[in-house]
C-alpha cells in the first residue's frame, strides 16, 4: 500500500488541504514539519478518517471538527462556498485488489441535515478501487448501504485493517508510553498476532472451542440440562464479548490516561491560579463600580445645589440682614396672640356676675331689686375695663402661616454645602485618575482568564473513572466466566456408542488450530528475532553491540520477549528508560513491518518522542531510512533540526513540506520545504 494523496476541506485547522505524498524509488521518506498548534496531527487524524471515517454522530461533534476561520467568515449563514457546511476527507493510495496493485480514490464527505426537529450528521462516501465504484450514504435504506460499505471494507481491510492501523499510524511519543507501565509484553503480543495474522489462528480456536461445546449440549442427555448448558454457553458467549469490548476500551482509556496527564496537571495547577485571577477581577470590577457611583454621587450634589441655590445661599444671608426686624416682629406676634388667648368672652363676664349676685342675695347682703339694676352695668364695666387694658396688633395683616415662615428663616438650620463638593471633586478627580489603569488592567485578566480551556480536566476525570469502573467490571466478569466454566464442565456429557465424525473433528480443531499458529510462529519466529537483534545493536545506544540475542518464547497464548547481553545475563525490559523502551517497540514494528502479511505505509506523530541527543542521531542515520518503502514524519524543528538533522535525510527524502499556522484566517496552509530548508537546493549543493 501506498499513499499518494491526502485531501482534506474545512477539517479542523484546514480550510482546504490538496497534499502529494508519493515516493520515488530509494527516497521513501516524507517529511512534514511544523510548529506546535500547526496541524501535524490534524494531519495524522485526515489520514486515518479517510480511510476509516469519522465517528460523527451528533451536530455538536460536527462542528467541533468543522474549521473554526470558516466559521467566523461565514458568521451564521453559509460556511462554504456551495452554502452547504460540509467536512470532505479524500485520499489517493496505491493498493491490493483482486491480487494486482491498482490506484485506489475513497472520499468522505460529512454534512449536517434537518431531519424534522432533530438535526443528523450525513456521510457520503464514493470509492473507486481500480475501476470499481461504490458509493452510499448513511440516509440510504440499511441493506442497500450494507452492500456498498462491507465492499469498501473488504477493501481496505485488505490493504490495511483498522485494528492493525495503530501499529503503522502511531505517534512515537505514545509507542514509549506503551511500556511505561509494565505493558510491553502485552505490547508485543498484541502486535505479533494481529500484525503476523497468528491472532485469527487463536480466533479459530476459540471458534472450535465453542463449536465442540455446541455438540456437547446436543448431546446432553435430559433436555433441561441442554437448555441450561446453552443457556450458560449463550452467557459465556455475552460475558466474554463483553471482556473483549473492556479491553479495547480500556486499552483506549489508558491511552488517553498516557497522552494527556502531563497536560491534565497543567491544567490542574492553572485552574488553581484562575481562582486567584478570579478573585482579583471582582475586586477590580467593584473598585471600578465604586468609582464610577463616587462620580454619579458627585454630579447628583452638584445639581442639587444649583437647584436650591436659594435655600443654601440665598435665604441665610437674607434672614442675617433683617435678624432684628424679624426678631420684633415675631416677638410682637407672639404677645399678641398669647393676650388673646388670655382675654375672657363676654358670656363668661355675665355668668360670673350673675352667681357673684345670686350668691349676695342668698346672704341678704343685698336686695333683689339692686341686684338685678347692678348686673347689666357691672357686665359693661368688667368688659370695657378688660378691652383698654390689652396691647395693640401692629402687624395683624400677618395670618399665621407667615408668622411661621419667618420664624423658619430666622431659626431654620441653612447650610452652604458648597465647601464639601467643592472636597469630594477633589477626591473624586484623584480616583478618575487611577480609572484608565484600572480598566486595561481587567480586560488583561479577562483576557488571561478567557484564554484557557479546562474542558480536558472534565473529559480526563471521566476518563479516570471509566477505567475504575471498566477494572470492577473486568474482575466481575472474570469471576463470573470461572463460575460459568465449572458449571459447564459438571454436566454429564452423554456419548453415543455409535461414532461421531463431527463431534471428534470439533474436538480436534481447537488444539490443530493452535498447534498451526504456533507452527507458523516458529517459522517467522528466528527471522524477527534476528532483525531485531541487529536493529537493537545499532539504535539501542545503551546497549549498542553488547545484544547477544533476542528470544520470543514458543507459545502463542502466552507470547513474550527477552534480550540478552554478551555477558549471558537478561536485560531487564522494565529497567529501561523510557527513550530505550521507545526504541525497543520501534525496533518490533520495523520488524513486524518486514516480515508481516501486509505491507502498508508508516506514518509517525512527534517522531523523536523521549529519544535523547545520540539515540536521535542514530534513529536519523539507521532506522528512519529503512523502516518502510514509504515512511511519513511528522515533526517539529526541536525534533528533526532544519540544520544538521534534516541535511542527514535528504537522500532519502522524496517530499518535504512545513505547515504554517495563519492566525488570522484561522487555518493552517502549506509550504514547499521544511523550515525554509528547499530539497532542490540541498540536492545540488
Amino acid at each position: 500500500m501506498l499513499i499518494t494523496r491526502i485531501k482534506a476541506d474545512h477539517f479542523k485547522t484546514y480550510h482546504a488541504l490538496d497534499l502529494d505524498l508519493s515516493v520515488s524509488e530509494g527516497k521513501p521518506l516524507v517529511l512534514i514539519g511544523g510548529a506546535n498548534g500547526g496541524g501535524k496531527t490534524t494531519l495524522f487524524q485526515a489520514v486515518c478518517g479517510a480511510l476509516y471515517g469519522l465517528k460523527i454522530t451528533t451536530e455538536q461533534q460536527f462542528h467541533e471538527l468543522y474549521n473554526t476561520g470558516d466559521n467566523a467568515r461565514a458568521g451564521s449563514g453559509m460556511a462554504s462556498e456551495q452554502g452547504i457546511r460540509h467536512i470532505t476527507l479524500e485520499i489517493n493510495f496505491v493498493g491490493h485488489l483482486l491480487g494486482e496493485e491498482k490506484p485506489h480514490l475513497l472520499s468522505r464527505r460529512y454534512e449536517v441535515s434537518a431531519n424534522g426537529k432533530k438535526s443528523e450528521v450525513v456521510e457520503y462516501v464514493n470509492a473507486n478501487f481500480g475501476g470499481m465504484k461504490y458509493a452510499f450514504n448513511s440516509a440510504m435504506p440499511q441493506r442497500e448501504r450494507m452492500k456498498h460499505q462491507t465492499e469498501i471494507a473488504k477493501i481496505i481491510k485488505a490493504n490495511l485493517p483498522e485494528e492493525l492501523s495503530r501499529y503503522f499510524l502511531f505517534d512515537a511519543m505514545e509507542s514509549g508510553a506503551l511500556v511505561r507501565e509494565d505493558e510491553i509484553n502485552r505490547v508485543i503480543r498484541e502486535n505479533i498476532e494481529s500484525v503476523m495474522g497468528f491472532g485469527k489462528y487463536i480466533q479459530l480456536g476459540r471458534v472450535a472451542e465453542t463449536l465442540a461445546k455446541r455438540t456437547n449440549a446436543e448431546r446432553l442427555k435430559l433436555e433441561n440440562e441442554k437448555h441450561e448448558y446453552m443457556r450458560l454457553l449463550g452467557e459465556k458467549r455475552q460475558l466474554e464479548a463483553r471482556a473483549a469490548t473492556l479491553e479495547i476500551e480500556l486499552a483506549e482509556s489508558f491511552a488517553f490516561r498516557r497522552k494527556n496527564k502531563t497536560l491534565y496537571e497543567a491544567l490542574q495547577h492553572d485552574l488553581e491560579a484562575g481562582f486567584a485571577l478570579t478573585r482579583t477581577i471582582e475586586q477590580t470590577k467593584k473598585e471600578i463600580e465604586t468609582i464610577l457611583s463616587r462620580e454619579r454621587g458627585y454630579h447628583s450634589a452638584v445639581q442639587g445645589f444649583a437647584q436650591n441655590f436659594e435655600q443654601h445661599v440665598i435665604l441665610p444671608n437674607l434672614a442675617h440682614a433683617l435678624r432684628s426686624e424679624l426678631v420684633l416682629i415675631i416677638s410682637t406676634k407672639n404677645a399678641v396672640e398669647k393676650q388673646g388667648e388670655e382675654t375672657i368672652k363676654r358670656e363668661t363676664v355675665e355668668r360670673i356676675v350673675r352667681e357673684a349676685l345670686r350668691y349676695l342675695r342668698d346672704k341678704t347682703l343685698i336686695e333683689e331689686n339692686v341686684a338685678q339694676s347692678l348686673e347689666a352695668s357691672l357686665v359693661e364695666y368688667l368688659v370695657s375695663a378688660r378691652m383698654s387694658a390689652a396691647q395693640a396688633d401692629f402687624y395683624e395683616f400677618l395670618n399665621q402661616q407667615e408668622v411661621r415662615a419667618l420664624e423658619n428663616l430666622l431659626h431654620g438650620a441653612h447650610t452652604n454645602p458648597f465647601a464639601q463638593i467643592l472636597e469630594q471633586k477633589s477626591q473624586l478627580l484623584s480616583q478618575l485618575e487611577r480609572l484608565p489603569g484600572l480598566e486595561r488592567s481587567l480586560e488583561e485578566w479577562r483576557s488571561h482568564a478567557a484564554s484557557k480551556d479546562f474542558s480536558l480536566i472534565r473529559v480526563f476525570e471521566r476518563n479516570e473513572n471509566t477505567i475504575e469502573l471498566h477494572e470492577e467490571e473486568q474482575k466481575r466478569i472474570t469471576a463470573d466466566l470461572a463460575a460459568i466454566e465449572t458449571r459447564l464442565h459438571a454436566f454429564d456429557i452423554q456419548m453415543d456408542n455409535a461414532a461421531d465424525p463431527k463431534y471428534d473433528l470439533l474436538q480436534k480443531l481447537k488444539p490443530f488450530f493452535l498447534e498451526t499458529g504456533a507452527t507458523l510462529l516458529q517459522a517467522k519466529k528466528r527471522q524477527i528475532e534476528m532483525t531485531m537483534m541487529q536493529d537493537l545493536n545499532i539504535n539501542l545506544v545503551p546497549y549498542r553491540s553488547v545484544i547477544d540475542r533476542v528470544e520470543l518464547s514458543d507459545s502463542l497464548a502466552d507470547l513474550s520477549f527477552r534480550m540478552y547481553h554478551t555477558s549471558g545475563n537478561e536485560i531487564a525490559l522494565n529497567q529501561l528508560n523510557t527513550a530505550s523502551k521507545q526504541i525497543v517497540v520501534q525496533c518490533l514494528l520495523k520488524a513486524l513491518h518486514q516480515f508481516g502479511e501486509y505491507d502498508p505505509p508508516v506514518m509517525i506523530d512527534t517522531v523523536m518522542g523521549a529519544l535523547d541527543e545520540e539515540s536521535r542521531q542514530t534513529v536519523l542515520e539507521n532506522y528512519f531510512p529503512e523502516l518502510s518503502h514509504q515512511t511519513i514524519l511528522l515533526s517539529s524543528d526541536s525534533e528533526i533540526r532544519p540544520n544538521g538533522d534534516f541535511d542527514t535525510l535528504v537522500p532519502f527524502i522524496s517530499r518535504a513540506y512545513t505547515l504554517k499556522r495563519d492566525k488570522e484566517r484561522q487555518c493552517t496552509e502549506i509550504e514547499e520545504g521544511y523550515f525554509g530548508k528547499s530539497l532542490s537546493i540541498i540536492r545540488t549543493q
